[in-house]
């Protein structure tokens, strides 16, 4: 089957050359994002900042802008150039992550991880899809699972490159001697954002597939794409949800609901507010400024963040739901894709709440510079998530031919299994020591995600594989990124123990578990019935 110039899966050769250079952009979408836990101890000095503070410079400022720009630019995957779309979000953020190497204070660094935020919320839901375009169904769980050591080799270099930079430039540039007054975290920020200009320049000349040519469900070119981009961040982005609603002519019992669930978001995130300061110790709280004659903390700003994209996403599953309804119905009437967008969710609070803060416990636990602890640790993470995402993806794809349930059955052990060594390894007497634990409980955390991955992209059409991809990579995000490090962050401060914080966000497991039980009974079901499902929403497809 022809496909321009192509056929529909290009030549062998030439499909591993994409799957490296998607693998690329993860990693430097990894490096941006993940930079910031090696480089926690200067910045924190820098400027003052509270473990909680830090949790929200690393977390949510970045995960909230993520999540809410990701559906738009996942609905923008399913129907434009997805390598155009890729290079340009690429290039984006590479200089965004190099503006943060001239942040001089805490604001101006949280709008440069926004804008970072918004460029690497297009990886995820662009690569998913050309890869289910590149790759036939049988090979997806491996592929997805090679794709994803990206976020390892990411991660590791992460840790690397950042503490070697901070060392370097402190030892070449001692006091205040360093070209224009530079620390080294800043001096870090420019060294790992200027590689990706190049990589985009790369990922901007491959050849775009035909969408859904490996399925045998070819998807025809969408008129007017960009339209469907601005129709989603009206749909997302506040207030334009409002405006949205009201031209998709909402009836009263969707607005009713909607300012229900607003108030309801509302009133948690100002009890939330007031209980944070109210716990955290007075050393530990200030105000970052005056709005209304109220004192805004980072608490504040964390959880009106956090609710500004909770009503965001909200929002835009009812305006799903009154335009797009087969893939509404597809996605978010499927107990099984639901409960594995809540699994994913709270697995990843448990895994950003550990691994956003064991470089810094690792530093100051062991007094250690951050040159050798950078270095250790960023090798054993890429190790252990090349050993995890790819044994995860292969037998995800092994069991998936012995039982339909089978990649869920590999997720769920990955997910549970770390549980009890977590505490173990965080008790170790030397570096050494913890890294040796934390080869083993990395290569476990990064096994589950393939297995997950895939199931979501069966479980949609292949016009809706980039909404999916989004959706999934929304929940991982907004709830993972967003609520893990400052929770940790949090009872840090509260407690005075980092080790007390990071164990904290674990007490999320009993609920991941029940959400796996009820993705494992329902997945086979939703599977064999979905293209059924679809027509009866509304959708045109199949005989």
């Amino acid at each position: 089957m022809e496909s321009g110039e192509e056929t529909k899966s290009g030549s062998s050769a030439y499909r591993w050359y994409v799957l490296t250079m998607l693998v690329a952009a993860l990693a430097f979408s990894l490096v941006d994002r993940q930079i910031l836990t090696i480089l926690a101890g200067p910045i924190k000095a820098d400027l003052g900042l509270s473990d909680a503070e830090l949790g929200l410079l690393i977390g949510t400022t970045f995960a909230v802008f993520y999540s809410l720009f990701g559906v738009p630019l996942g609905r923008l995957a399913d129907v434009w150039v997805r390598t155009r779309l890729l290079a340009i979000a690429l290039f984006g953020w590479s200089l965004m992550t190099m503006f943060s190497g001239v942040a001089a204070n805490l604001v101006q660094l949280s709008v440069a991880r926004m804008a970072v935020g918004v460029g690497e919320a297009s990886v995820n839901p662009a690569a998913y899809s050309l890869l289910s375009d590149y790759f036939p169904k049988r090979q997806r769980a491996t592929v997805i699972a090679l794709y994803t050591t990206g976020v390892s080799f990411g991660l590791g270099a992460s840790l690397w490159v950042g503490g070697a930079v901070v060392d370097l430039w402190s030892g070449w540039f001692p006091g205040d001697t360093a070209p224009f007054g530079l620390k080294g975290w800043q001096a870090a920020f420019l060294a790992v954002g200027t590689p990706g200009l190049l990589v985009a320049v790369l990922i901007g000349r491959l050849r775009e597939p035909q969408r859904g040519a490996m399925d045998g469900v070819v998807q025809p070119a969408v008129d007017a794409p960009w339209s469907r981009f601005w129709a989603e961040v009206f749909a997302i982005v506040p207030p334009f949800t409002i405006v949205n609603l009201v031209r998709l002519k909402a009836p009263a019992a969707m607005w009713r609901t909607h300012l229900i669930v607003l108030a309801a978001i509302v009133l948690t995130a100002a009890g939330l507010i007031a209980f944070a300061d109210a716990i955290t110790p007075p050393e530990k709280q200030r105000a970052l400024f005056e709005l209304g004659g109220f004192a805004i903390t980072g608490h504040a700003i964390h959880w009106t963040a956090l609710a500004v994209g909770v009503y965001g996403i909200f929002a835009w599953a009812q305006s799903l739901r009154l335009r797009d309804a087969p893939a509404f119905a597809v996605i978010f009437k499927s107990p099984a894709m639901v409960a594995l967008l809540a699994a994913a969710a709270l697995e990843m609070i448990t895994n950003y709440g550990l691994t956003s803060w064991a470089p810094f416990y690792a530093v100051t636990k062991y007094q250690l510079p951050l040159a050798e602890v950078g270095l250790k640790m960023g090798i054993v993470a890429a190790i252990a998530g090349i050993l995890g995402t790819t044994l995860g993806g292969y037998l995800a794809d092994i069991a998936r031919r012995w039982s339909p349930r089978g990649r869920l059955y590999v997720s769920f052990l990955a997910m549970t299994l770390p549980v009890p060594l977590v505490p173990v390894m965080l008790s170790s007497d030397t570096l050494d020591g913890l890294l040796a634990w934390w080869l083993l409980v990395g290569t476990i955390i990064t096994a589950w995600l393939a297995g997950i991955a895939s199931t979501t992209q069966d479980l949609v059409l292949p016009r809706m594989r980039g909404t999916s991809a989004a959706a999934l990579t929304l929940a991982i995000t907004m709830a993972g990124l967003g609520l893990g490090p400052y929770s940790a962050g949090l009872v840090s401060d509260v407690t005075g123990d980092l080790f007390t914080g990071i164990l904290s966000v674990y007490a999320v497991v009993p609920l991941l578990i029940v959400c796996m039980i009820v993705a494992i009974r329902s997945v086979e079901k939703m599977e064999t019935t979905l293209v059924e499902r679809a027509r009866d929403a509304g959708e045109t497809v199949g005989p």
